[in-house]
């Protein structure tokens, strides 16, 4: 059930409830995406690191990642995939495939980062609008009861505080999950590397 200090914040509260909604989804989603058994197979990145330089261990590999599903994995066959091509045609498309990969894991990023920005802007929207309000109500009927104006400054400044409490942790989680993409891509980066200079060397 709503509580009913939210209808007395005015009309920018079901947008910032959408986006707070919407919000949360996105993380929940994306932390639930951004695991790093679904990123980095564990067992890949072991094969890939104690990968001989010559020898049956790139088949090995490839044969694994021939049914990972992780990103890691889907990057691993697209270097087997290049593999009869010259060593930096190989590298640029598998960067191509990282590019796209990227993109994807980072979907909802750009839509928590608005919500972040957007929110604070709904509240003051909010408040404004209730003090005009308030002044309106001054103008015609006087100052009345003081208990009366501080209600109305009470219910104009709930907007305010509200997308504030949406805006601050959709700025931190969308600041969390962007380095935690960034390391995740280093370190994919780093495997795909090392077996390029093995299948090469």
């Amino acid at each position: 059930m709503i509580p009913q200090w939210f209808y007395q914040g005015g009309v920018a509260m079901y947008p910032l409830l959408l986006c707070s909604v919407v919000g949360v989804a996105i993380i929940l989603e994306r932390a639930w995406a951004l695991r790093r058994s679904r990123i980095i197979a564990p067992a890949l990145e072991e094969m890939i690191d104690k990968l001989p330089s010559s020898g049956d261990g790139h088949e090995k590999v490839r044969a694994f990642s021939a049914g990972d599903r992780t990103v890691l994995g889907e990057l691993i066959r697209a270097v087997f995939q290049h593999e009869k091509m010259a060593k930096h045609e190989n590298v640029e498309a598998v960067q191509a495939i990282a590019r796209q990969i990227v993109g994807r894991v980072e979907r909802g990023l750009t839509t928590l980062s608005i919500i972040a920005e957007i929110s604070p802007l709904l509240g003051l929207l909010g408040t404004c609008s209730g003090m005009v309000k308030l002044f309106v109500d001054v103008s015609q009927h006087g100052l009345g009861e003081p208990a009366q104006i501080s209600r109305g400054i009470f219910e104009a400044l709930i907007a305010t505080v509200t997308g504030l409490a949406v805006a601050i942790p959709a700025l931190v989680a969308h600041m969390y999950l962007r380095r935690r993409i960034e390391l995740l891509v280093l370190e994919m980066e780093r495997y795909t590397n090392e077996l390029l200079a093995r299948l090469y060397r």
